[in-house]
């Protein structure tokens, strides 16, 4: 009786380190698989953090047209700050993909345009800032 409860105790100990040796493995395959797609296309991260950051100063900006008061210098700033987020990722965006790149400026440039005059068309401004989010949120879905 000791015997059998001696094995099977062994037993049960070599199969909970066999399981944990085989979820280790599994986890590394996952991991090694996700660290090559990244190594493969490093320049998608950077694009898709730079995309996340330009939707979000657009969407600030998109707020602020909504508001009744005079905040012109606040819509200035946000339109040189999307120019700068964008400026820092347009070549890697025109070199990986470049159908996207041309469709994105498309509206983006005038938003930007619009957004650091003097006199802001804040009706204009709410469209152009509509239209560039479809189109950054589109291209995100497909990073």
């Amino acid at each position: 009786m000791r015997k059998l409860i001696l094995y099977l105790g062994a037993f049960l100990l070599l199969g909970a380190v066999l399981t944990g040796f085989t979820n280790n493995a599994e986890q590394d395959a996952t991991t090694d698989k996700s660290n090559e797609l990244q190594s493969e296309n490093p320049g998608n991260v950077d694009i898709q953090e730079g995309v996340s950051g330009i939707i979000a100063k657009v969407k600030e900006l998109q707020k602020l047209t909504e508001e009744r008061t005079d905040n012109t210098d606040e819509i200035n700033e946000l339109g040189e700050a999307i120019e700068k987020n964008w400026d820092s990722i347009e070549k890697k965006v025109e070199a990986s993909h470049p159908e996207d790149y041309k469709n994105i400026e498309e509206s983006l440039y005038p938003l930007i345009a619009t957004a650091k005059k003097d006199k802001v068309n804040k009706t204009n401004l709410r469209t152009l800032s509509l239209e560039t989010l479809d189109k950054l949120e589109a291209f995100k879905q497909k990073l």
